[in-house]
């Protein structure tokens, strides 16, 4: 319990300062490599966060996924997230041998809206003129709002599952960084993760 309100309080610390300095979001840059997408958590990556939504009654991968060429379940979404070498092309249909699908923020420069009024913590996968990286949101906020913050510094970006506590990765001097605070339970319930070897 004392660990749970240390970690809360540092939240609260964390978010009050986001806002005071008027920081919404934070840019991840990722290691060198081609990104990945597995239904397997790999065992010692570079870069690794959860990818696709997952269904926490059947523990199920939510929307189709494109795995090694082959092409598994129903669409959920209209668009699909392509993985091609470090780069991602949203589009709908798939132009690579691996990909999932994911809510669309940003495409071809313009924000997308949506009418969920929930503030969470945010993820996406973005992409400039030069390379792929990630944002996370600094505070609570709407998809349609993160969208927004997406699309001033992307020209394209899918959503990133964040589950309840968003974990994620990225290693540095061979030390794993998580990428949230609370990023250590999610990965028990996570059924798919976007990674770099």
């Amino acid at each position: 319990m004392k660990r749970i309100l240390i970690v809360l309080t540092i939240l609260c610390f964390s978010i009050g300062y986001a806002y005071s300095q008027g920081l919404k979001v934070r840019r991840i840059n990722l290691p060198e490599g081609e990104l990945k997408w597995s239904y397997e958590k790999p065992k010692d990556a570079k870069f690794c966060v959860a990818a696709a939504f997952t269904d926490s009654i059947g523990n199920k991968i939510i929307g189709q996924y494109r795995y090694k060429g082959e092409t598994h379940q129903r669409k959920k979404y209209k668009m699909m997230v392509s993985l091609k070498g470090d780069i991602f092309y949203i589009s709908n249909k798939w132009l690579s041998d691996n990909g999932f699908q994911q809510l669309t923020l940003v495409y071809n420069s313009q924000a997308m809206s949506f009418s969920d009024p929930r503030k969470e913590m945010r993820r996406a996968l973005c992409k400039d003129a030069k390379e792929a990286f990630l944002l996370e949101s600094k505070i609570p906020m709407t998809l349609s709002d993160f969208a927004v913050e997406c699309s001033k510094c992307s020209t394209n970006a899918a959503n990133l599952d964040m589950g309840d506590c968003g974990y994620g990765y990225i290693k540095k001097n061979n030390i794993k960084i998580p990428l949230f605070i609370f990023g250590i339970v999610t990965q028990y319930k996570q059924t798919n993760w976007l990674y770099i070897e």
